[in-house]
């Protein structure tokens, strides 16, 4: 499996991840779609209430319909986005899955029921892909910038965005009050870049205005 790209000089200019597996099934970048959307996918099917026991093979069910039909996918200005095209394909995915097991009486009371109740047509649902999508996206940044900085410099940053006073920060690391400043500025700055390069990568182009 490819590993996750780790600045933007390797990246072709806007030519997306995307858009390069477009070019057929085989295409390597294939395996590093599907490593980093898997878990936006995993997190999405939780968040619509399908059953643990049933995760791992619903998440695979989408992760084949995702590799059947990318390469058709194209992406105008009249049409949905590349995520909420791929958030209702999750949603259509589980509630089929759901309504085959129901039918098949392997649905049981303790098994998730929300799934009948999920709304399909409301807004709603637009903002909650956004608020998923950006989420995940800066999952995957913290991530690589696990990778790039050492010592207390994560731990200082997450910390200060849960609002602990710097002080507290400072007496609890061992380090001055400066330091804590220096690092979550540092930290701060290279997560906004990630996250630029990061949707960069895994979305399409806007579209001239």
């Amino acid at each position: 499996m490819a590993g996750p790209l780790h600045s933007s000089k390797n990246l072709p200019t806007r030519i997306t991840l995307l858009e390069r597996v477009q070019s057929g099934k085989d295409h390597p970048d294939w395996n590093e779609l599907l490593q980093y959307y898997e878990p936006f996918i995993r997190r999405f099917l939780v968040g619509m209430g399908t059953a643990p026991s049933d995760l791992d093979d619903v998440c695979q069910q989408v992760l084949s319909r995702v590799w059947q039909e990318l390469v058709n996918y194209r992406r105008v200005e009249e049409k949905a986005r590349f995520r909420t095209w791929l958030t209702r394909l999750i949603m259509n995915v589980a509630a089929n899955d759901y309504w085959k097991r129901k039918r098949a009486k392997r649905v049981g009371s303790t098994d998730v029921h929300d799934l009948e109740d999920v709304p399909y047509d409301l807004p709603e649902i637009e903002q909650r892909i956004e608020s998923e999508w950006q989420r995940h996206v800066v999952h995957l940044a913290l991530d690589r910038m696990k990778q790039i900085f050492s010592g207390n410099a994560i731990e200082v940053f997450l910390r200060s965005a849960e609002g602990e006073p710097s002080a507290e920060i400072s007496e609890s690391l061992g380090v001055s009050v400066q330091s804590v400043y220096v690092l979550k500025n540092r930290v701060k700055k290279r997560l906004a870049h990630e996250v630029k390069v990061l949707r960069e990568q895994l979305e399409f182009p806007d579209s001239p205005s």
